[in-house]
């Protein structure tokens, strides 16, 4: 799984610019089951994604796609974790290579 932490590097008037079109992207990725849960951060200097296990080249490839990063409005910290351990609504999106025992 990843803990994708997004760093505001513009003014929030763009980033408000571009909101819209952002949510409309994490909302694709939720349908697609690719994200688990997103929000603001506060102070609102960012926001965060959980993201459920997949290669790093497949989220990098999500990521770029984001309205924020197409503008150059965000810089990305990703956080790549294997959950040992997760509530059984979560493990569906734990890594499928996690032995189950260790989930």
């Amino acid at each position: 799984m990843f803990v994708v932490l997004l760093h505001y590097t513009a003014p929030e008037s763009d980033i408000d610019a571009y909101l819209v079109d952002h949510y409309e992207w994490v909302s694709r990725h939720y349908d697609a089951g690719d994200f688990i849960a997103a929000g603001h951060r506060h102070p609102r200097s960012g926001a965060v994604i959980i993201a459920r296990a997949m290669a790093r080249g497949r989220l990098d490839a999500i990521l770029a796609t984001d309205p924020f990063a197409l503008h150059k409005l965000v810089r990305y910290e990703v956080i790549e974790f294997h959950a040992l351990r997760t509530v059984p609504e979560l493990a569906k999106y734990a890594d499928p290579l996690m032995p189950a025992a260790h989930r």
